[in-house]
Order: structure tokens, then sequence, then C-alpha cells
């Protein structure tokens, strides 16, 4: 687990699981307008696990309970991993964990009552890997050099998309762009999406935050990624980089893998 105003991990020699060979990298800005940061990722290359969180909450609590989250899930499936193999079942269990641990947390301390985080991430099984999401923090998978997002957000605003009720312009100027209506911890049960994907060599899978995709298109992500397909680390900063050049309006967390 990294959190942090600036923390970057460079991942860039090759890892292996299950025979799934791979590159990483990952890093977390504070951006330009916040006063600290509550995005935390974790790169878990060991398990094949990887995830980004968005805090909310004041008091730092926002900053507490995405990194609970985070530590909640990877130390559950590094104990769960040594009886079975990874599945999407297991990563989604391990997630509603990381939900009551941080519910209970802000039931029992007055100054932490209505915190919460995102929280998206892949875990490496079955010659490819299952993604897990709640909120609006983003997978992404590149491939052929197109870009796609394997995750769906959770918000006011991918609602009322939907539902044809306004149109991509208007959701990018709307005054509720950062209502979402999914998060970790902020009742006692929460549903986890969950989907299986294969992986193909080049591909990569971008795990973000929103601070991410709101100041980045999806054409400029996907750009920046071909342009430096070879190095994830630099590619992480450039993505960052960019955002804070577009406004930097909120933390910026980026966990680029690239599968060989």
């Amino acid at each position: 687990m990294e959190q942090g105003d600036h923390v970057a991990v460079d991942g860039n020699t090759v890892a292996s699981v299950q025979n799934m060979n791979f590159k990483f990298a990952a890093k977390t800005d504070i951006g330009k307008k916040r006063k600290a940061n509550e995005d935390t990722f974790c790169v878990a290359d060991d398990i094949g696990l990887f995830l980004v969180a968005d805090g909310m909450g004041g008091h730092a609590a926002g900053e507490i309970a995405s990194q609970v989250a985070v530590e909640v899930v990877k130390l559950s499936l590094t104990d769960w991993l040594k009886k079975g193999p990874p599945n999407s079942e297991i990563f989604a269990r391990a997630i509603q964990l990381a939900n009551k641990a941080v519910f209970e947390m802000a039931v029992q301390n007055r100054g932490m009552k209505g915190m919460g985080t995102t929280l998206a991430g892949i875990l490496l099984c079955n010659d490819g890997f299952a993604t897990a999401n709640v909120g609006d923090s983003r997978i992404y998978r590149i491939r052929d050099n197109a870009i796609e997002q394997l995750s769906k957000d959770h918000s006011l605003i991918s609602q009322q998309l939907s539902m044809g009720l306004i149109t991509k312009e208007e959701a990018k100027k709307s005054a509720h762009k950062n209502i979402i209506t999914r998060a970790i911890g902020v009742s006692e049960f929460v549903e986890v999406d969950t989907r299986d994907e294969d992986t193909i060599e080049n591909d990569f899978v971008l795990i973000c935050s929103d601070g991410l995709t709101s100041m980045v298109e999806d054409g400029d992500i996907l750009d920046t990624i071909r342009r430096g397909a070879d190095n994830p680390d630099n590619t992480c900063e450039e993505l960052i980089s960019l955002a804070n050049f577009n406004g930097g309006d909120d933390n910026i967390t980026a966990v680029l893998v690239k599968f060989l």
C-alpha cells in the first residue's frame, strides 16, 4: 500500500504470477487544488493484485477509509490465496470485508462519520484477470490501439447518461459530476461489480481515480499509453502531469500493468 502527496512505485522489471508475465508501475499525486491526498493504491505483484481507492470524508477520514479498504483487501486475499486459487468471487468477498471494516470504523468513531471510499482493481487469475469496482474509480484495457472502460461508474452522472437525460458534453459541466451512488463504508453492505477478462500479449490495464479521468479524455489517455509502451513508469508520470496541466482539480492516481 502506498499513499502520499506524490508517491511512486517503479515496476518496470518483469514480474510473473500464474505463468503470466507483466510490468507495472503506480503513482499518486496530490494535484493542484487539494490540501491532502486521500487516494491510496496497492501493487501486490506477488499475488497479482492491483488496486486504486479514492477516499471521501472530512478531517482526514477519506484518507483513512481508502487506506483501510486497500489494506483489508490485500491482507484477506494474501491469506485466502494460500488455501485456493484466485477468482472473482473471493475478490468481491474481500472487498465486502473491507466495506464492513470501514463502515464499523465510521460507526465507532464520531469524527469519521460518513467516511467512505471508491475501490477499483484487478486480480490476476485463470490466465487473465478479474475486475472489481465500487464507485467511480475506473479500470481500462488498452488493446490493439483502442481503449475500453471495463468498469461501470457508480455515479449520478452515469445514471443520467444511461437514461438519456443528459449528453456527454452536459455531463462534463454538470454540478453533480462528483456525486457517487455506491461506495465502500457508507452502509453495512455493498454490491461489488466484477468481470472476468482475458489477456493477450501487449495488453495494458489502467486503474485510476477520477482525478485523472475528469481531467484527461480517454483518447489522450490512449495516446499517452501508446507513446510510452515500453515504460509503464514514465507513462504513469506523464498521465499525472497531463492531469495537472489540465487543472489538477483532484488527487490523481494511476496504476498501469502491461502484459508481456
